[in-house]
């Protein structure tokens, strides 16, 4: 999901003298939020390596989600799919986020006004 305008408010914020930390915070929490609607549709195997495997990343400007890593390699190929093997796309991430969209334009904007408020801009 990309919101037109979120990098250049964010910098502007930055400038202005909200803290780098708070906005990498607000976009932690934002990942968090992806990764706690997407853990119940993460399909299980013997070991639940996959649904352990979710993270939240602390950009800046962005919310980052990821999963697998090098003891659960195989992370892209059960949320993309790969025909040529015959394994269909169960992409439980995007669907967390399209289900999430509005909570995450909500947590947006009040963690906005919150660094807004924090640094006395508002």
């Amino acid at each position: 999901m990309k919101v037109t305008g979120l990098n250049r408010t964010l910098r502007q914020l930055e400038q202005a003298g909200a803290a780098a930390g708070d906005m990498k915070d607000l976009m932690h929490q934002i990942g968090e939020s992806v990764i706690e609607r997407a853990r119940p549709a993460v399909p299980r195997g013997k070991s639940g390596k996959l649904a352990r495997s979710l993270r939240a990343g602390r950009g800046k400007t962005k919310a980052v989600v990821r999963a697998g890593g090098a003891r659960v390699p195989y992370a892209g190929v059960i949320h993309y799919g790969w025909p040529a093997h015959h394994i269909r796309p169960q992409p439980f991430y995007l669907t967390a986020m399209q289900a999430a969209q509005t909570q995450i334009l909500d947590q947006l904007n009040q963690g906005i006004s919150d660094l807004l408020e924090k640094a006395d801009l508002k």
